[in-house]
């Protein structure tokens, strides 16, 4: 109980940002409280029962059985699931504003936006007020896709595209995770949702369509050559630099809040760190460790840095 008296509730789905996590929050209102009274009217009359003095015959009869124990209950029920019915046809919107492909990995999100033409990897941006269709599917094992303050969940299956209607209401991040457990690192497997002002939004989308400058500080040219030299574009994409696709594309690793699929905090000592020794953060991840020199690691996170 102590958990729901959290100030910060990244996962809390009665905290709701958005339309579709308002009518979810709101229907689980409904039913603490419907449900709630019926708890407490069966313990009182469980109370009564085992301080009521015993009769020959019972005080009540059949019918108040039947009425109460049946009838009531019941009808009950089927009030509460026509209620969740009718909040699961609002949920799929007719319309949309934005388009995102997910596809789920071992243990990370890769994100593409196909009519901007933009990829990036554990972060989504979409405009405040913008109807979001979207596109989910796994690449391996059977996944989910879920952003409590938004909406509600949705599995994402190797064999056929499932799909979700979200909108962000208020800008921010929000914390989104898999939540159909994957074995391995599987509790390691979150994401963000970054919702910006539809002109923040644009300037995103034009700055990432575009691939990053090449660097001419001659410190930051040896961390893109480290980059080559390790392996690492063998794996990773940088638009313009590499063109690897078994890990998650670097374009913009920079500018994103976390790193590994929001298992850290992206900041210079913590990618320095996964650079290092990524098995030590998140075990069974795909990524092997580097055995880069001191000069060449501390060049390559500052050009990785400088990617945002």
């Amino acid at each position: 109980m102590l958990t729901g008296c959290e100030v910060e509730r990244p996962h809390s789905i009665l905290d709701p940002a958005g339309p579709a996590a308002g009518l979810i929050s709101d229907l689980w209102w409904r039913m603490f409280w419907v449900y709630g009274l019926v708890f407490v009217i069966t313990l009182t009359l469980l109370v009564l029962a085992l301080f009521a003095r015993r009769r020959e015959s019972p005080a009540l009869g059949f019918r108040f059985v039947f009425v109460a124990g049946i009838a009531i209950p019941a009808l009950i029920m089927v009030i509460m699931l026509v209620d969740t019915l009718r909040v699961m046809g609002h949920l799929h919107a007719t319309s949309e504003d934005l388009h995102v492909q997910v596809i789920s990995h071992h243990w990370w999100f890769e994100v593409q936006y196909p009519e901007q033409g933009v990829t990036d990897a554990n972060e989504i941006h979409v405009p405040v007020g913008s109807m979001v269709r979207f596109e989910l599917i796994s690449d391996g094992v059977m996944h989910s896709f879920w952003v409590p303050r938004l909406g509600g969940k949705r599995d994402m299956l190797p064999d056929y595209y499932t799909e979700l209607y979200l909108q962000a209401d208020e800008p921010g991040v929000y914390h989104g995770t898999c939540t159909e457990y994957c074995a391995g690192v599987h509790a390691l497997m979150g994401f963000r949702l970054v919702a910006h002002e539809p002109e923040d939004f644009a300037r995103w989308v034009e700055k990432a369509a575009e691939p990053p400058p090449a660097p001419t500080d001659p410190h930051l040219q040896r961390g893109r050559e480290a980059f080559m030299s390790g392996g690492c574009g063998a794996c990773h994409t940088i638009k313009g630099v590499s063109r690897g696709t078994m890990g998650p594309d670097l374009t913009l690793i920079g500018g994103r809040h976390t790193l590994g699929a929001g298992t850290l905090d992206n900041n210079r000592g913590n990618l320095a760190g996964w650079i290092a020794n990524p098995q030590a953060i998140k075990p069974g991840n795909m990524m092997p460790k580097s055995y880069l020199e001191p000069e060449d690691l501390n060049a390559l996170v500052d050009y990785l840095w400088s990617l945002q």
